[in-house]
């Protein structure tokens, strides 16, 4: 009978023999692994062996070579004879009774019982056969209790070893119940079974033996694949425990890296929303800044507007002033040649009357006796030469008179423009002091917002370019996490996958276990890395940040440094809470960079228009100086008539001095003769010294005023060249303003230009200053030639005085007198005077009516007198 052994199964199942497949076999080769393989086999083992043992010994052996016993110290069978050949139902169950205890008595049983086996070990028997097909027993059944004990020996270690010890409790309970039911066979067959015939006997023993033999092998094989598949495991739950210590201790290092960047985020978002605030609130102040700024600059640029329109007036009216005291001047140097003529000619008069004196002189000793009888005649005539001197007197009273008014009035109108020039000069100074203030002011306002605009700009656009890097690499970061994640589930997974699949394979596991931990030493190197990065990153960032503020603290340095010489609120302007308020609107203001710019491009265009608005202006004022030149050109073409009338004038009442000092003369020559020549000498000297130093008064008055004139005109030129650079450099402005696309290249252009600006500004302050200095130069040589011409008119008003004294030493009063009474007397007056006025006067109507009422007058003068006198 040829026995066969079926698949040991590794749950925990019997093994089934195929003969009689209702009965289990060899239920040793169903034994759990142990977790030590040099443990002592289980009891149940140890009863088999010995069953098996005691199975050769009973039985005899036919053959001569007997197999060797199962167990190593069972002693060697003797050989007995076999028995007589049995029934194969009597085989069968001397086959079962070699696993029966011989210890235990046999239960008695039914006599059905041999056919019909118990049904629960039949049901047992066909579930375990269903599930599991027999195989023979080779090296993959160690392979698959491998496999499965590696499945048991994960993470369900536990809930194995349970079910383990309650399937062993089951198939203790079984083999109770089957060696109970082959106890129970072996009795009810033992008497058929002695009579069986020993050849069956001999060849059972033999199969027995070769089965036996076999099992041996096999479990001998089971018991090294088994120590084996035990090394294997323990080398598979070290390396997993190994690989589940390290998984664990990169998932708290993972959280601690998750939460360290969530705390620098939520730092970092805070910051940036704190920075945001700061940079509203700095950009807020900043605008209105700039909106106070421009109201400034509105303000100014009105006020310099008027100021230009005042100096243009002032301009106007001090060029009007200068061409009516140019013309006053000429007028006066006109005069004053006028009067050298004069002097001229009443000095050769005079020389003309000392001659004709020294022929009167000569004449009159030789008329002595003639003139003492003509003295009662000369006594009436010597009365009305006293009238007719008083006449002459007070008419030369009215002409010195008039002459003072008219001088007056010339000084006066020399004075009051004097004054105009001085108030349009002063004028002028203020206007050119206040526009140079407010051009400097402005330069300083616009460098400034230019500077502050250019700073805040690059600043913005340097913290924004670095806002959208540290945006882009948390972005990419967050990339890379969710990667990560993704990465790390789909390594959770395949490593899920590779354990199911480990158990199947132990090897695969291994090599799989090996790949994985190669692929989370990669990943661990990576998450290395990508922190190191990080830290590099915020390193860069942080450093980024402190350039940022260094460069912020400079430009306040360098705008501290600029903003020094401004006024108080500007250097209020530069404290902490300022630079603090700047470094938190440079933030802000990069969210209204562009409506910035667009409010500067409008201001821009509103100052175009700005600009050609004020350029009509200056056409319709150009229009307006114009016509004030036509009408000053009128006023003055009425001054040259009134001039030309006046000298006229001027000239007729010469004409009639000359002509009544030709009458005197010649009546007058016997009286000069008379007089002493010493007087007449230091006269001469006395007025030889006054005209010497008259003319070289008049010297140095003309160099004066000529040097006054060239320097007046070359400041004139001056100030026309800087004039024209700067309606150049608006021009040059307004065109590069009008062409710039470039916006920071039109500021660095803005920024020149405004220095450019300010030095010639300056130097046109320094020549303003300069023209001032001439023009109180000028002042003090006008001063100097008022004095001049004062003493020049005393100096006359002297002479005067000294040749009318001169004339009058030789009259006798009393004689005159006696002569007009003499005259008055007399009936027919008209008749007496008539030869009197023919010689007296040679002149106009005009002249004759104003000496006939001053003659009258003067007769009621005298009668009045002599009736007093009588009386």
């Amino acid at each position: 009978m040829e026995l066969c052994v079926g698949k040991a199964n590794l749950e925990n199942r019997s093994l089934p023999c195929l003969t009689c497949p209702a009965v289990p076999l060899l239920p040793f080769l169903a034994r759990p692994p142990t977790a030590n393989p040099a443990a002592p086999p289980p009891p149940l083992l140890a009863e088999t062996q010995r069953a098996i043992g005691g199975v050769e010994e009973i039985l005899p052996s036919q053959t001569p070579h007997s197999s060797p016993p199962l167990h190593p110290h069972s002693p060697s069978p003797d050989p007995i004879p076999h028995p007589p050949p049995r029934s194969l139902k009597a085989e069968q169950i001397r086959i079962r009774l070699v696993f029966m205890d011989p210890d235990e008595s046999p239960a008695p049983t039914p006599p059905e019982a041999d056919e019909q086996p118990p049904p629960r070990v039949e049901e047992e028997q066909a579930e375990a056969a269903h599930e599991e097909p027999a195989e023979p027993v080779e090296q993959g059944t160690g392979d698959a209790g491998a496999a499965a004990a590696a499945e048991g020996g994960g993470s369900d270690r536990a809930a194995g070893g349970e079910r383990s010890r309650e399937e062993l409790e089951r198939v203790v309970m079984e083999l109770g119940f089957q060696n109970d039911y082959l106890k129970s066979q072996i009795a009810a067959a033992a008497p058929p079974a002695e009579g069986g015939s020993g050849a069956e006997e001999s060849e059972l023993v033999k199969g027995l033996k070769e089965q036996v033999e076999r099992l041996r092998k096999e479990v001998e094989e089971h018991k090294q694949t088994q120590k084996a598949t035990e090394a294997a495991l323990e080398h598979v739950n070290v390396a997993y425990a190994e690989a589940d210590a390290k998984v664990q201790d990169l998932t708290a290092k993972l959280t601690q890296a998750q939460q360290k960047m969530d705390k620098e985020l939520k730092e970092r978002d805070e910051k940036y929303v704190e920075l945001d605030t700061k940079f509203q609130r700095l950009h807020k102040r900043a605008k209105q800044r700039i909106q106070d700024i421009q109201k400034e600059k509105d303000d100014m640029e009105a006020r310099f507007n008027e100021i230009n329109q005042k100096a243009e007036q002032a301009s106007s009216l001090q060029s009007a002033a200068q061409q009516e005291l140019e013309r006053a001047r000429q007028q006066a140097s006109e005069a004053l040649r006028s009067m050298d003529a004069e002097r001229q000619q009443l000095r050769t008069v005079n020389s003309k009357l000392r001659t004709n004196l020294d022929e009167a002189r000569v004449a009159l000793e030789a008329r002595n006796n003639v003139l003492e009888k003509l003295r009662q005649s000369m006594f009436e005539k010597e009365q009305l030469l006293e009238q007719t001197q008083t006449s002459l007197q007070s008419a030369e009273e009215k002409r010195n008179a008039s002459i003072a008014e008219l001088t007056a009035k010339h000084q006066k109108q020399l004075e009051s423009l004097e004054a105009q020039l001085t108030e349009v000069s002063a004028e002028r100074t203020k206007a050119s002091e206040t526009i140079q203030s407010l051009q400097m002011l402005l330069v300083e306002k616009d460098s400034e917002i230019a500077e502050i605009e250019a700073a805040s700009t690059g600043e913005a656009a340097r913290i924004r370019a670095a806002m959208e890097e540290l945006k882009g690499e948390l972005a990419h970061l967050k990339d890379q996490h969710e990667k990560e994640r993704q990465n790390w589930e789909t390594t959770c997974e395949s490593l899920r996958t590779k354990l199911e699949a480990s158990e199947s394979a132990c090897h695969i596991s291994v090599i799989e276990s090996t790949k994985v931990k190669s692929q989370l030493e990669l990943e661990l190197s990576k998450q290395n890395q990508l922190l190191q990065t990080k830290d590099s990153d915020l390193l860069a960032a942080k450093d980024e940040i402190s350039r940022l503020e260094s460069e912020f603290s400079a430009y306040k340095v360098r705008a501290h440094a600029l903003l020094q010489k401004k006024d108080a609120e500007l250097n209020t302007a530069k404290n902490s809470d300022l630079i603090k308020a700047h470094e938190e609107a440079i933030r802000e203001a990069e969210k209204e960079i562009s409506a910035a710019l667009a409010e500067r491009d409008k201001a821009i265009h509103d100052l175009q228009i700005a600009q050609s608005k004020y350029g009509e202006e200056i056409e319709a004022r150009d229009l307006a100086l114009a016509d004030s030149d036509k009408k000053l050109k009128n006023v003055m073409a009425k001054l040259d008539s009134l001039t030309s009338k006046f000298l006229s004038e001027k000239e007729s009442w010469e004409k009639n001095m000359a002509s009544v000092e030709e009458s005197w003369r010649l009546k007058c020559e016997s009286v000069k003769a008379e007089s002493n020549g010493h007087a007449g000498d230091e006269l001469k000297k006395n007025l030889v010294e006054l005209t010497v130093k008259h003319e070289k008064l008049k010297e140095e008055h003309d160099s004066f005023r000529d040097i006054a004139d060239r320097m007046l005109e070359e400041k004139d030129r001056e100030v026309a060249k800087l004039l024209r650079e700067n309606k150049d450099l608006h021009n040059s402005l307004e065109a590069k303003a009008a062409d710039a696309m470039d916006i920071e290249l039109a500021e660095q252009q803005i920024l020149l230009l405004a220095r450019q600006q300010a030095q010639r500004e300056e130097e046109l302050a320094q020549s303003q200053r300069h023209i001032l200095a001439l023009q109180q130069e000028i002042e003090e040589l006008e001063r100097e030639n008022r004095l001049h011409d004062q003493q020049e008119a005393m100096l006359k008003t002297e002479l005067r005085n000294m040749e009318r004294s001169q004339k009058r030493e030789g009259i006798d009063m009393t004689y005159l007198k006696n002569v007009i009474l003499k005259l008055l007397e007399t009936a027919n007056e008209m008749s007496a005077w008539r030869p009197f006025n023919c010689g007296f006067i040679a002149s106009n109507c005009g002249t004759r009516r104003w000496i006939h009422a001053k003659f009258i007058l003067l007769k009621i003068h005298i009668l009045v007198e002599v009736h007093r006198l009588t009386f």
